[in-house]
């Protein structure tokens, strides 16, 4: 059961992080890491668990209030 609940969140972890750089590339022209640190990054995705909103939303409000 633990290692089910690892791989789930690894899952959830890179599609965040794909979606987030996605989103970055979209509106900017260049990925996550051009604009923010590895820190930065879990510190979003520590934010991102605290809302219930779906990742590629989280993502795309993000990056708009970044940008």
């Amino acid at each position: 059961m633990k290692i089910e609940q690892e791989t789930q969140n690894d899952s959830i972890w890179w599609n965040f992080i794909e979606a987030l750089s996605d989103e970055f590339i979209n509106q900017t022209g260049f990925g996550i890491y051009a604009h923010i640190t590895p820190l930065d990054v879990h510190h979003v995705y520590k934010e991102f668990q605290q809302h219930e909103a779906p990742i590629r939303h989280f993502a795309r409000d993000y990056v708009r209030t970044y940008v």
